[in-house]
């Protein structure tokens, strides 16, 4: 049986500098209902609309860690960590998928934010 320490040792990570974090967070979901009268015809309309920016979406195998290797394709449960190196947020959105995940900045400044990324393997 492996300790804590072994087992964590065996798993893989690779560190990612100086990523660039453009995407902004979904701001969720809204109802309206919008109410016509064109030439004395009376429409009702309902509808249901996501308020979203543009969350970035980033595959491992588009990531190169600190030494110059490209991640692979598909990490087994991965964990991602992301350190922004200004006072502007970054998160990690929703779970990881084995080959994808969402990140976003928090609103309010208009530049890209910079982070390091700690991609863990967790496995199974």
């Amino acid at each position: 049986m492996l300790s804590g320490l072994e087992k964590l040792k065996t798993r893989r990570a690779w560190l990612v500098p100086d990523f660039s974090i453009w995407g902004l967070p979904a701001l969720g979901e809204t109802e309206f209902l919008l109410v016509e009268n064109v030439d004395n015809n009376r429409g009702v309309f309902f509808n249901i609309v996501n308020l979203t920016d543009t969350v970035q979406e980033v595959a491992f195998n588009q990531l190169t860690d600190h030494r110059g290797n490209q991640l692979p394709a598909e990490i087994s449960a991965p964990l991602v960590i992301p350190r922004s190196k200004s006072d502007v947020p970054v998160f990690v959105v929703g779970t990881e998928s084995d080959s994808q995940f969402k990140i976003a900045r928090a609103a309010g400044d208009e530049k890209p934010v910079t982070a390091d990324l700690l991609v863990m393997e967790m496995g199974n």
